[in-house]
Formats: C-alpha cells, structure tokens, sequence
C-alpha cells in the first residue's frame, strides 16, 4: 500500500477527532437549545463516539468504523442546524465537511478491511454495544432542558454495559435484556414526550437485538462458536 493510501486514513481519523473537539467547543460557549448540563453530555457522547471510530480506523481497520464515522458526522450536522453559528461552529461544519468527504473517499475501501476477522463477532453485537454507548448523547437529546438523576444513571449504564459486553462478559448480556429497561424508567419519565419516546425506541430495539442468538454467541468463548468436528463435513477420500 502506498505512502498517500495510508496517510489519508490517518487524516480521516484526525479530523473525526478533530471534530467531535470543535463540536463540543461549541456546545461549551453556545450550547443553546440545550442547557450546559445536557449539551455538556451531548459531547460526551459525540466525543465517545469520535474515539471508537479512531480505533476502528487505525487499528480494527473494520468497515463498521467507517459507518461509525458517518453517523459523528450526522450527528455534528444536527448541531449544526440546532446551536447559533460562531467561531467554532464555523471550524466545526467545515471539519465536518471534510470528514464526509474522506470518509467517502475511494482510499478509505482500499484501507479497511474487506472481510470480518474470522471468529471476531457479526453485525448484531457491534451494533449492540455502539448502541448501548449512544445511550450517553440520547439522554442529553432526550431532554435538552436539564438531566435527572435517571439520565446520568442511564449514560453511565450505557457506558459500563458496551465496555463490559465488548469484552465479552456475560453478566452485561444479561443486564441488557432485564436490567436495561428498569434502569431506563426514571429517564424516560423524567423526559419530554419526544424525548421520552426516543429513548423508549433506542431501548426497546437494544433488548430485543440482545435477546437475538448472534448476540449470545458473542459472549461465548471461540471454541463454542465453530461448530464441532462431528458436525464438520467429513473429507473425502483419496
């Protein structure tokens, strides 16, 4: 691969943080329509989201990372149409900008890898724990005029429950499925309607995508992922 097609991968990866750094400066000295505290989270979580995708980029070099970078920079533009332009909302929308375009670029499908790593897990369970983790921007969205105890307890749910489900603990499967919908009562209720049914959407779709057997399967050690030798097709002989 040449010097060029690996540089501009890097580039991309820079400006995705580069970006998710202006936004939250934004949010910071004109967080309206969201009060400090709420634009505050809402950084948090498109900063959370800006660093995994770096990850993704650099080193899983997954195509998923490259769909997490598309929705940052979805998620930049809502600012953008939300909060008062400004010095950073200028460096902000132009970084964002160049993000879409490079993460549109031809360099990123020769960068990336075209098949999943063997064993590693599907769709289902990478979109599981980026949900849970996007539990942390829904509660500030949910309700920009102010949090309750019950959004922090549900961010901060979201933040354990993706790390501990990426690392394949099975206690984490299982609160997604039971716990997850009690801890997220407080919040809903203590949101606007719109907000509330947002969050009632997000939730509801993570217990049901973490009830689903591929789900499971990421939890499990390899071994008890490949199917076993007498269920292997026997060679033929020579």
């Amino acid at each position: 691969m040449s010097t060029v097609n690996r540089a501009a991968p890097m580039l991309v990866a820079a400006a995705i943080v580069l970006l998710a750094v202006a936004w939250s400066l934004q949010l910071a000295v004109a967080p309206e329509p969201f009060s400090p505290g709420a634009g505050a989270v809402v950084a948090t979580g498109l900063s959370l989201y800006a660093l995994v995708a770096t990850g993704g980029i650099l080193i899983a070099r997954g195509r998923w990372s490259a769909r997490l970078g598309f929705v940052v920079v979805a998620g930049s533009l809502g600012l953008a149409v939300v909060t008062e332009p400004g010095l950073w909302y200028a460096v902000g929308l132009t970084l964002s900008a160049a993000c879409l375009v490079g993460l549109a670029g031809p360099w990123m499908g020769s960068w990336l890898r075209k098949l999943p790593v063997a064993g590693g897990p599907g769709a289902i369970p990478v979109v599981l724990a980026l949900g849970s983790l996007g539990l942390v921007a829904a509660v500030g969205v949910a309700s920009p005029d102010g949090l309750g105890a019950g959004h922090g307890v549900l961010g901060g749910a979201g933040v354990l429950l993706a790390w501990a489900y990426a690392r394949a603990q099975l206690w984490a499967l299982w609160a997604l499925r039971l716990v997850l919908p009690a801890i997220a009562a407080a919040a809903i209720a203590g949101s606007p309607w719109p907000g509330g049914l947002m969050l009632t959407a997000i939730v509801a779709t993570l217990v049901a995508m973490a009830w689903r057997r591929e789900a499971r399967l990421a939890v499990q050690p390899l071994p008890d992922r490949l199917p076993s030798p007498r269920s292997r097709p026997a060679k033929a002989e020579p």
